[in-house]
């Protein structure tokens, strides 16, 4: 039974990859917790409204190393899921968009209310009501008028921009610590996956991704068992906003990636369990995660965690809310 399990398993996870690969497009669901009206893997289409309920959370991709994270009671639609034409709608709620790379030329657009956006640089970004803030990075105004730095924040007043100083939040600090989590676990399953590819092993991860002409910014998604969900590997050296860092596509290609072909699946060998895959592991090979500089999106010391698992295996124990 042990056998059929592990190969019922295997078969669900080529399908996800083959399924995320044919389509190629923002929206595929990474992770969730807690009530929300969508399934871990599910592919969203354009349009449809992506639903969190009291204590729900739910991440998912947008480009390689971009993700969306939705905060409870917030609704979010893709209006775009083109990757070269990312377009977010943000109705009500609070969501978080961390992104380590951005190709100028494709933005990543983000409407708040009233507000429109463009996220033309690696950072992260807060955004509720008619509201876009800067934790890091840089953002600008869909007309070109307002460029918005990091600390700063933006707010839509009729037909006029108002840019003041970001102003910490107590309600977003539970999307925030969070999103931490999520960082964390990203920056480790990335991580587990060089260590199996440098080692010569014969990985569980499946490959998707960019060196090989896929995506315009040239970094990928990795499929790795041990998030039950993609990771990725940025282009250049990247250090998140909570410390956290990834080992970059060029140090992968000096292993020997494979080059010839743009979509490579590896399956697990009948004597490899992703489950052996532990934190401890990789112990060192992640950086200590430093604490954000300023004030601004960090969790205060007394603030809750909505209704996250916290599990490593993310997303396995959502629930579907009614739409």
């Amino acid at each position: 039974s042990h056998a059929v399990s592990k190969g019922a398993l295997m078969i669900v996870l080529t399908l996800v990859l083959l399924q995320f690969m044919i389509s190629a497009k923002a929206g595929l669901v990474n992770h969730v917790d807690g009530q929300t009206t969508v399934r871990l893997y599910e592919q969203v289409p354009a349009g449809m409204p992506i639903q969190t309920g009291s204590g729900g959370h739910v991440e998912l991709l947008l480009n390689p190393g971009s993700f969306i994270r939705l905060d409870e009671e917030t609704t979010v639609v893709f209006d775009s899921v083109d990757l070269t034409n990312v377009v977010v709608r943000v109705v009500s709620g609070t969501a978080l968009i961390e992104t380590a790379n951005v190709d100028k030329h494709t933005p990543i657009r983000v409407t708040t209310g009233t507000l429109r956006v463009l996220i033309a640089s690696p950072g992260l970004y807060r955004f509720s009501g008619d509201t876009a803030s800067v934790l890091d990075g840089k953002l600008q105004t869909a007309d070109s008028r307002v460029s918005v730095k990091k600390g700063r924040q933006v707010t839509a007043n009729g037909d006029q921009y108002q840019e003041s100083k970001l102003i910490p939040s107590a309600e977003a600090d539970g999307l925030n610590r969070w999103s931490q989590q999520r960082s964390s676990e990203l920056s480790r399953a990335n991580a587990l996956a060089y260590r199996d590819h440098s080692t010569g092993g014969f990985s569980p991860f499946g490959l998707y991704g960019p060196g090989w002409g896929l995506f315009p910014n040239r970094a990928a998604w990795i499929y790795s068992p041990f998030l039950s969900g993609f990771t990725f590997i940025p282009q250049h050296t990247y250090r998140s906003y909570y410390g956290y860092a990834f080992v970059p596509v060029f140090v992968f290609a000096q292993r020997g990636i494979p080059r010839a072909t743009a979509q490579t699946l590896r399956s697990t060998p009948s004597n490899t369990r992703p489950a052996q895959h532990q934190a401890g592991a990789i112990r060192g090979s992640v950086a200590t995660p430093r604490p954000p500089s300023g004030t601004a999106g960090r969790p205060s010391r007394g603030s809750t965690m909505g209704s996250a698992s916290g599990g490593r295996h993310g997303g396995r124990g959502g629930s579907r809310a009614r739409r």
